[in-house]
């Protein structure tokens, strides 16, 4: 039994010196690590990296106020949203009524006033010259899926805007937690 054991020793031991070889952005990879923000594309119109910043800005404000309408004006009319539990909303009427109805009365203001104050821009990617990806992360208190142990919840959220006019609206939202 024992000679079992120190059989697997260099394998173990090989695994371990593969393992700190590698780079340190594929060891950076663990759920609660976020990476430094990074821009991947090329904005077609001055202004345009800018804009979206404001625009995360603009987000966060009306997430921190459970503002429904002001947020719904961020949507494009045929939006669709998806949550972290794989609930899907199809439309701005719809999604509008479950912030308004379900989602916001369900938390005190003060979750979405902490998930707010705690996002952070992870990336922005430009796709063509009238579309983009935002991708933020946070962590709040909101909902029972935090890991065992974890004070706080971390959630993913990519906004995937398209251009209106001089602006941008939200087209597909999808929400993802970073669980065990």
């Amino acid at each position: 039994m024992q000679l079992y054991r120190l059989r697997h020793v260099p394998l173990a031991l090989l695994a371990m010196i593969c393992l700190s070889g590698l780079p340190s952005d594929a060891l950076g990879q663990e759920r609660r690590q976020l990476p430094d923000f990074t821009l991947h594309g090329e904005p077609t119109h001055a202004g345009d990296e800018a804009g979206l910043h404001a625009f995360v800005e603009t987000f966060r404000e009306h997430w921190a106020a459970q503002d429904t309408a002001a947020l719904m004006e961020m949507h494009t009319p045929d939006t669709e949203w998806i949550n972290a539990y794989a609930r899907m909303f199809q439309g701005r009427d719809a999604l509008g009524r479950f912030l308004e109805d379900r989602l916001f009365p369900s938390f005190s203001a003060s979750v979405s006033a902490e998930e707010a104050a705690n996002m952070r821009l992870v990336s922005l990617r430009f796709l063509g010259t009238d579309g983009a990806v935002i991708h933020l992360a946070t962590d709040g208190q909101r909902g029972e899926s935090r890991n065992a142990g974890e004070a706080q919840r971390r959630t993913h959220i990519h906004l995937v805007l398209q251009r209106a006019g001089t602006g941008w609206l939200i087209a597909h939202t999808a929400i993802f937690d970073a669980r065990n």
